[in-house]
């Protein structure tokens, strides 16, 4: 099973792709992890249609069978995360056009179940992702590091998922 982690940002987009096998002796696997880059002066929807086109590529590439992005928090800045919101709008509607099923942790969410931290710094973040899945070599922007975070807690909320859909078509 391909889950793909996705961080969204309306310049930056963390993307990751893990391979889960259905052995559980084996080792998750790591297939790609990165970020889309826009530059931050960049236009919408020049930078939305960017953001499109390269995830694209990449849900070509690797046909993930399930999606887990991270849900929008609004902090102080409402022009910012109005900004996210349309990056995520794009992301959802590429997935949709792929027909890939998508789960929508929270950022709380994600740190704890990668760190047991729901307030989880950056740096504890990467630091769980190389203990718990052993990725040692993690380079590039925290936004792909919180990616790879965000497929890996997706993989348990689409277990849990999957077990309920079974539940309620059973009755």
């Amino acid at each position: 099973m391909r889950i793909i982690g996705i961080d969204p940002g309306s310049h930056r987009v963390g993307y990751a792709i893990l391979s889960f096998p259905d052995d559980r002796k084996q080792k998750i696997e790591l297939l790609c992890y990165g970020t889309i880059e826009v530059p931050p002066k960049t236009p919408s929807p020049e930078n939305l249609l960017q953001i499109r086109e390269e995830l694209e590529g990449i849900l070509s590439s690797y046909q993930p069978d399930f999606a887990s992005v991270e849900e929008l928090f609004f902090v102080k800045n409402i022009t910012n995360g109005m900004r996210v919101s349309e990056s995520r709008g794009v992301i959802l509607l590429g997935l949709g056009e792929h027909k890939i099923p998508v789960v929508q942790p929270s950022a709380t969410q994600i740190k704890k179940g990668i760190s047991a931290k729901g307030n989880a710094t950056k740096k504890e973040v990467r630091q769980a992702i190389q203990l718990l899945l052993r990725f040692e070599d993690l380079k590039g922007h925290d936004d792909s590091w919180d990616a790879i975070a965000a497929a890996f807690v997706g993989k348990s909320l689409l277990q849990g998922f999957s077990q309920v859909k079974r539940k309620s078509s059973n009755t």
